[in-house]
């Protein structure tokens, strides 16, 4: 008799951004991510339906209105995918605007890969 092998499910990632960031897509992909970037939401939102993620992250750049409108897109289009703000911008208060616009969790960057792990597997795990 054989035995089936299993295939491990790895958890896959869109990461969405003007100019993504290289050094969180490659630590994403390190440790074990599939992960895909692209620039904006009207992009992600084909890549939504077609790749599946498990979640979305959102390159802040500014913690500017045309920022903030993206991660509104992505809201709208993420259909219960939880999304994770990363930048490399200080301060509480950008937390605090992206979480009140619909944002599961932050990043701040730049950010180890072990870091990276723990918070996304935490995410993961706590959607379900």
């Amino acid at each position: 008799m054989m035995k089936e092998k299993r295939k491990e499910v790895r958890t896959k990632i869109l990461l969405i951004g003007e100019n993504p960031d290289i050094q969180l897509f490659t630590a994403l992909q390190k440790e074990g991510y599939e992960a895909i970037a692209c620039e904006s939401p009207q992009k992600a939102s084909v890549l939504v339906y077609a790749f599946q993620p498990h979640l979305i992250i959102v390159h802040l750049r500014h913690p500017s209105r045309n920022d903030l409108a993206t991660l509104q897109e992505c809201r709208a289009i993420a259909d219960g995918i939880p999304i994770m703000v990363a930048t490399s911008v200080p301060g509480h208060e950008t937390v605090m605007r992206a979480l009140e616009e619909g944002a599961t969790s932050f990043l701040s960057l730049p950010v180890e890969g072990a870091k990276i792990k723990k918070v996304v597997d935490d995410l993961v795990a706590s959607q379900g």
